[in-house]
């Protein structure tokens, strides 16, 4: 990092204050830009439930295709069910099979497979409709049906509804967007947390590993897109300075962009071990990483690990070996909670 970057750097984290716009427009580096290829892909069409690991996919409105247009809701109380209060979601192994037009939920806790239409129509397969606060939206899904309530229930051991998110009802990310003249489709969101897209990358995960007591997966952190560095000297976290990066085509030519947005605040999720669905006894990871990861100027109590990403069109494809470069570089700081 050059010394006025350093500076730069310290007076972000000084105020601890920056402005969107401001941020949209600081560039820091202006050399041959960096590339990367996509070393996994992954979807999660059941929300807090396992994914399902992709070649390649089109680039939807709302994310890869299928990306948690599933979610589990609490029948009584109406709000939404992830692996926070019910860790044992992340044993629910979720399989899509677009040869029979189907997602499959299996666990060996449950005799059967629940299976569900991959494409579900309204007045055929989706029924009553819900309004669901995610976070700091509301979001419209439609009921799956008995089926589908009753197979979740009993794994669960509590009533559960099961909602696709309503074909009808579009839900639009509100906050740390580029410039309208950037990006003039807003971006979308399923049942997401926030942005379409979560980013992580090798390196920093490596890095994470040693200062952790029990080795992570990207899955601990639950990824959309996976990169490696090209470069053996690219430094951890390089992520964190990204704000535009763009995708090769298939000749290796024409590109296309994705907005790098924020980083990404973690939850307790990562403290659930992927093979027993429990909670961590000594909540790690969680514990470690706060004392490494508190990194975002705007949010410095935030424990931090990979960044959002919204696409500046859909229907490009990405897959598995594409590059992707770094055009542009920027600060990110959490002004505002996502």
């Amino acid at each position: 990092m050059s010394p006025a970057v350093a500076a730069t750097a310290s007076a972000i984290a000084a105020s601890a204050v920056v402005s969107i716009h401001d941020l949209q427009h600081i560039q820091t580096d202006n050399s041959a830009p960096a590339e990367w290829k996509i070393s996994a892909l992954y979807t999660y069409p059941v929300k807090s439930c396992q994914p399902a690991a992709l070649q390649e996919s089109q680039v939807a409105a709302t994310g890869l295709a299928y990306d948690r247009l599933w979610m589990l809701t609490d029948a009584r109380s109406g709000r939404f069910v992830t692996q926070r209060q019910v860790s044992k979601l992340a044993l629910v192994k979720v399989t899509i099979n677009e040869a029979d037009d189907t997602l499959g939920l299996s666990t060996e806790a449950m005799p059967t497979t629940l299976r569900l239409p991959l494409h579900p129509q309204l007045g055929r397969d989706l029924g009553e409709q819900f309004k669901v606060r995610v976070w700091y939206d509301d979001v419209f899904g439609r009921c799956c049906g008995k089926q589908a309530n009753d197979w979740l229930t009993e794994f669960v051991g509590r009533p559960i509804r099961l909602l696709y998110k309503d074909p009808a009802a579009q839900r639009l990310v509100s906050r740390y967007l580029p410039a309208k003249e950037v990006c003039p489709e807003p971006p979308q969101s399923g049942f997401a947390d926030v942005f379409p897209f979560h980013i992580t990358t090798d390196v920093s995960l490596c890095d994470v590993n040693k200062h952790v007591p029990r080795p992570l997966e990207h899955r601990n952190f639950r990824p959309n897109i996976v990169l490696s560095a090209v470069d053996p000297d690219t430094l951890p976290y390089d992520e964190e300075t990204w704000r535009r990066i763009e995708f090769s085509d298939d000749c290796g030519g024409r590109y296309w962009s994705m907005f790098v947005t924020s980083r990404t605040p973690r939850c307790t999720m990562p403290n659930v071990e992927l093979e027993t669905g429990a909670m961590s006894a000594d909540r790690e990871p969680m514990e470690s990483l706060r004392k490494f990861r508190c990194v975002d100027p705007g949010k410095p109590t935030y424990v931090c690990f990979g960044m959002q990403a919204a696409p500046q069109r859909i229907g490009q494809t990405v897959r598995v070996g594409q590059s992707v470069f770094v055009r542009e570089r920027g600060f990110h700081s959490l002004t505002e909670s996502l």
